[in-house]
């Protein structure tokens, strides 16, 4: 079956969307917590909240008291990952679903030409026409 000029540019378009939203779930997080300015807190799709745990312990112990506290590893990482993560899957979600009812909405119609010729070559076979 031969798809369309914009049946393939949806496709293009929906692996493009999916693709931007794996690249936004894997990329890195980092985040400033107590004592360390760029802590890495994981990606959206790939995080350890066990790593977070131990270094939040150390990171009690590094707070300097004339800095503002912005917070541990436990404390920071969960929204900025969680929001990172969900922002892929809104993104390649709506891709996908809006991808697929685009690919609906442009199939080409079926001749009804072509139905009412096969329609009467089926009559003749049984002798009725």
């Amino acid at each position: 079956m031969r798809s369309s000029l914009a049946q393939r540019l949806v496709i293009y378009l929906m692996f493009a969307g999916v693709a931007a939203a794996l690249i936004i779930g894997f990329w890195p997080v980092h985040a400033a917590v107590d004592g360390n300015g760029s802590y890495s807190c994981g990606s959206g799709f790939v995080h350890s909240r066990h790593d977070w745990r131990v270094d939040s312990l150390f990171s009690k112990n590094a707070r300097i008291s004339d800095e503002t506290s912005v917070g541990t590893p436990a404390q920071v990482c969960p929204a900025v990952v969680y929001d990172r993560r969900d922002l892929a899957l809104l993104i390649g979600g709506t891709a996908l679903v809006l991808g697929i009812l685009l690919l609906a909405l442009t199939a080409p119609s079926e001749s009804r030409a072509d139905r009412a010729v096969l329609a009467s070559a089926r009559l003749r076979k049984r002798g009725v026409g």
